[in-house]
């Protein structure tokens, strides 16, 4: 979804009203999970306007509902990337992605799957490990927690809290709501992944904080994507839903349920840390690498400048591919004056990512079989498709094909799911008094 554009086509008041009371019939809609248990839950009367943040690896949104200025539901996103420069100067979003090929290791991104995490714990330092050999920019240590390493004009070098760089990002779609809405925001439900600790949990939340939020909830992913799609009412009791997200760095797979009392339960979960656009793109960027040193004599290898500029036209022919057959990837000056060009067809794509495709496919058999192992009704009503990747069609054929069903079920913005199913979690708590005439908490 482009930055900075409110939500297209999103419920009315009044359908948005009714949306929520039909959701609130059923007790424990607006409960969270019990992984997402907190001590410190807060009430809040319906007046207090309350946003949803959702912190992304590549991406971040801001959503909400703001009745008394319109009747729709609107959200923000904007890249989850931080450029930092030599002179202690910052940029966020889309100014710090476009930054990136002129100082790719001074801008950080996918730092969300490292927020909690301990250096001095063998089995979080392998994913800092994993994280390192991904990225352009040197992950270092702030304490026994990995920070961004940045070095300064002065010779300097300035170690970044993870925590700090995540509330850059926050606090710049805190006020793209407070501008949207024309007053200040303090409260904000945010999303976090189902197997966050508790550790990376309190990362996020400190995060909120320093950006200027109080968090007064935490939904898990996948619950928000089954309310978004409004699961609860099309599911029968003890129907099943997969929920397959697949983003830019992170992947998971999700069976979730409709239980007695009419929640969302999470039946089973797996997840995979590394696995999402940023694979695929560098499948294209290694194969036009080897171009361009068999067509022109240039290694670009250990040139980060060059190899920025390369990932950047092969992310958007990868984008490219999901509407049309062939593209033209094309870079002017990518190493010493060399313009690179070259056609690239969706099948160069397809067979190029083979691979990262059978991971996609054994996420999903991985937790179908927890399913079949534990004996319980693994049988698949709904499958929903969230997260960038899943817009690209192999993906799609190949989940279909796995099922041997349908279409699935992508009728939300595979990037705005997540937030905007947030949006109708919080707001049905909010409007639960409204609908039974109870009094709002204080």
């Amino acid at each position: 979804m482009a930055a900075g554009r409110v939500a297209a086509g999103a419920a009315s008041l009044q359908i948005l009203l009714a949306f929520v009371c039909l959701l609130t019939a059923a007790s424990g809609l607006y409960d969270p999970p019990a992984s997402f248990a907190r001590t410190n839950h807060i009430w809040y009367p319906p007046a207090v306007q309350v946003i949803v943040i959702d912190l992304g690896n590549t991406n971040s949104c801001v959503a909400g509902y703001a009745p008394g200025k319109t009747e729709t539901m609107f959200q923000f996103c904007i890249p989850s990337w931080v450029a930092f420069s030599g002179d202690g100067a910052t940029l966020v979003g889309e100014a710090a992605k476009n930054h990136a090929s002129a100082e790719p290791d001074a801008t950080a991104f996918g730092f969300k799957r490292l927020l909690g995490l301990r250096r001095n714990l063998w089995y979080e330092e392998d994913i800092v490990q994993r994280a390192i050999k991904r990225v352009p920019y040197k992950i270092g240590a702030s304490s026994d927690r990995p920070s961004i390493q940045v070095a300064m004009d002065d010779g300097a070098v300035k170690q970044h809290d993870l925590v700090n760089v995540a509330s850059m990002v926050i606090a710049q779609l805190k006020v793209k709501a407070e501008e949207y809405l024309g007053r200040q925001v303090r409260y904000a439900i945010m999303t976090v992944p189902q197997h966050f600790s508790e550790a990376s949990m309190l990362g996020a939340e400190n995060a909120a904080k320093i950006a200027g939020l109080e968090i007064v909830d935490m939904v898990s992913e996948p619950v928000a994507v089954a309310v978004g799609y409004d699961l609860r009412r099309k599911l029968r009791e003890g129907g099943n839903a997969l929920v397959l997200h697949v983003g830019g760095g992170t992947a998971f797979a999700s069976v979730v349920t409709v239980l007695m009392d009419g929640s969302v339960g999470i039946l089973f979960y797996r997840n995979d840390p590394f696995l999402g656009g940023d694979d695929f793109d560098q499948k294209i960027v290694d194969y036009f690498a080897k171009l361009v040193k068999m067509k022109h004599g240039k290694d670009i290898s250990e040139d980060l400048v060059a190899l920025g500029k390369l990932r950047a036209a092969c992310e958007r022919a990868k984008k490219a591919l999901s509407d049309q057959d062939h593209v033209q990837v094309t870079v002017k000056s990518l190493i010493d004056g060399v313009d690179f060009s070259q056609p690239f067809s969706r099948s160069e794509f397809e067979e190029l990512n083979d691979d990262t495709f059978r991971r996609v496919v054994a996420l999903v058999r991985r937790v179908m079989l927890e399913a079949e192992r534990r004996r319980v009704n693994n049988n698949i009503d709904e499958i929903l498709l969230v997260g960038g990747s899943t817009k690209i069609p192999k993906i799609q054929r190949l989940i279909k094909d796995y099922f041997n069903r349908d279409e699935p079920n992508i009728r939300l913005e595979t990037d705005e799911a997540v937030a905007l199913g947030a949006v109708v979690h919080t707001y049905s708590s909010v409007q639960q008094n409204h609908c039974i005439g109870g009094e709002s908490h204080g």
